[in-house]
Formats: C-alpha cells, structure tokens, sequence
C-alpha cells in the first residue's frame, strides 16, 4: 500500500471513529445536554450531571431561550419556581441557579443571559450563607470564558462529546441506569427548565419514612452551627459590590428585578439567631432592603414549623414556591400575620424588620 493511500485510510477511519464515538455520546447524552432520546434502563438519569451543570446550563437554556431567569443557589433549585411564578408573570423561565451559587457567579451569568436572550424578569432567591466569605468561588468548575464569551459554545459543546471523560461519563451513565433504572440512587435529577425534580428524595422519603428526614435535618443543622460559629467568616466587600453590579445590569437593560429571602427551618433560624453569625445576620438583610428592597420570608412561623414544606433545615419543598409565588405577585396575597413572613421591606420600613428581629431573638433568649 502506498504512503498516500496508507495516510488516505488512516484518516477515515480516525474520522470515522470520531463521528461514532461523538453520535454514541449524543445519544446516551451522559452530561444532560438535551431532554431527548432518554430511555429507562439505558439512559434516562444522569447520575453525573452535578459536575457539569456549571457549564451544560448554559447549553440546556437554549433550547428555552428565556425571557425570565432564577438566580440564586441550592434552595432555589430545590423551589423550582418556574410553574409557581409562570401562573402570574407570562414569561418563558429558566434556573440559572447553582448548587452553592455565588454571587460571582451569579452576576456573571446575568451578563450571559443579558448576551444571548431577550431578558426581561430577574428573580434572585438570595441567601445569606451566599453572601459569607465562608463561600468560594467555584473557579474550578465555573468556565469564566464560555460564560463571558470568549470561548465558542460549539467548540465546547463538541469538545465536550469526543473527550475521553465523555466516553468514560457515556458507559458510566448506560452502567448506572441498567443498574438502577428507576434512578433511585441518582440523588440530582434535573428538569428542562434547570430546577431539581427531587426524585431521589422523594424515592427515599417514600423508602425510609421520617427517620430519613430527621436525619437530613439534623446533618443540615450540625454543619451550619459550625459554619455560623466560625469567628473568622465576615461579609466581605466584592460579595457586595457583585450583588450592586446586579442591580446595576438589570437598571441599564430594563429589566424588572425581584429579590427573595429564602426561607428557613424554624430550628435553623432559631439557631442562627443564637450564633456567632447573627449581627452578619442583620448586616445582610439591612444591605439588600436599602440596595434592592426584599421580599422576607424569614422568622418562625406556622410554614417555617411544618416539615412538610423542608426536605432540611434549609431546603424548601416545591410547594414552598406556591406560597411565595403568590406572596410576592398576587393581587391577594395571603394574609400573613407574622412581620417576619411574606412581607416586601425597602429602606423606608427596614427598621420595623429589624426590630421584629430583635424581639424574636429577645424571646428565644429568655425561653419563650
């Protein structure tokens, strides 16, 4: 054989292995890519897809090209609010949320949105625990230059299905799901909107009963109390100065902004109150009525008292999303009678939330 046929043969069939192993990882789809072609017992659960969703949102969003966008972190993702918040606003919703969201983050994928579609609402579930130093930038996983748009999405995209992890991702996926194709021990199922279904807790909630939920309570719990201790965590200025260039896109591209404070576990927040954290505590919720105004759903109350709207002490249920939803949007929103729950504070009425504060926390100290 000649060289020239030689090279001729060597390069089809390199293109060709390329072409299948490509069109083979298209289909089994290991990263959570599309919402198509998913089969129960080949590859319908991705066991893999936490982590990539730093960067497959930014390709599951086109196919919704929306015109409304969640910020925020896990709790979020957990409210998955698009169907709640669709019954008063008319927009086409997509979570841009993070599991452990920062503000960095979340600020740089405002200006992606803002690039790529015609946005119009932005809804920031914002947090505290987002806004303590104790919370890093995930660098790591967080492709600052497919966000900003110095890197091609399809050269990504392709690299991303003719990789040795992307082989090694696609028989991990056919693997699991022959396994388990209920995806009963797949802990992060996704819905094409970018919120978390909660299958896996569901299937373990219906598997283990409430044993399974005092313990996701108490696991919850014994890491903040030592998160909230911590005499080292501050508020430091750049969490601040991202949430401001926050507001200052959604300002200069007239876009209508919402923020929320999500809620809390009763035993959470009573524990916050009595930590190391709580003066913080104040400065963060101080920051976003004077900056932005806030929605506050906070304190303790008959909802924050009823595990039925907790998976843990700091992740909400679905049904949690109904109540804020109407809280915030509906031209008769639920009486509530607690100042501390479902209330919208600016820096005209901070004081009377802060002062609520102070008395709950007077109460929880003598006992009451």
């Amino acid at each position: 054989m000649s060289d020239k046929k030689f090279i001729r043969l060597f390069l089809s069939v390199f293109f060709s292995a390329m072409v299948f192993v490509a069109l083979a990882n298209y289909i089994i789809d290991p990263f959570g890519f599309h919402f198509h072609s998913r089969y129960t017992g080949f590859n319908r659960h991705k066991p893999g897809f936490i982590r990539h969703t730093r960067i497959v949102k930014l390709y599951n969003a086109d196919a919704i090209r929306p015109d409304a966008i969640f910020l925020g972190n896990s709790r979020i993702l957990y409210l998955a609010p698009e169907e709640a918040f669709g019954r008063y606003r008319d927009h086409r919703y997509y979570n841009f949320s993070l599991s452990s969201g920062t503000l960095d983050e979340m600020n740089d994928l405002l200006a992606y949105s803002i690039r790529n579609y015609d946005i119009e609402y932005v809804c920031y579930g914002i947090d505290f625990i987002a806004m303590l130093s104790w919370t890093a930038r995930y660098g790591s996983t967080f492709d600052t230059l497919l966000v900003d748009g110095s890197k091609p999405k399809l050269a990504e995209f392709l690299k991303m299905h003719t990789s040795i992890q992307a082989v090694k991702e696609s028989a991990w996926c056919v693997l699991s799901n022959i396994r388990d194709p209920e995806g009963k021990k797949v802990k992060y199922h996704y819905n094409e909107f970018g919120s978390r279904t909660n299958r896996w807790r569901e299937l373990n909630y219906a598997r283990l009963g409430e044993p399974w939920i005092d313990q996701q309570m108490e696991s919850v719990l014994e890491t903040y109390q030592t998160i909230y201790n911590d005499s080292a965590i501050t508020i430091p200025d750049y969490k601040k100065t991202a949430y401001r260039s926050i507001l200052r896109q959604c300002s200069e591209n007239d876009i209508t902004y919402t923020a929320f404070i999500n809620p809390l576990y009763k035993d959470h927040f009573a524990m916050l109150m009595r930590s190391h954290a709580y003066p913080l505590y104040i400065e963060f919720v101080k920051f976003l009525a004077e900056e932005s105004g806030v929605w506050y759903f906070g304190g303790i109350n008959g909802i924050t008292s009823d595990r039925e709207y907790f998976w843990d002490s700091q992740h909400p249920r679905k049904a949690m999303s109904e109540i804020i939803g109407k809280a915030i949007f509906s031209p008769t929103p639920p009486p509530f009678t607690n100042a501390l729950f479902g209330r919208y504070y600016d820096s005209r009425n901070v004081d009377t939330l802060l002062m609520e504060l102070e008395r709950l926390k007077t109460e929880l100290e003598s006992g009451n």
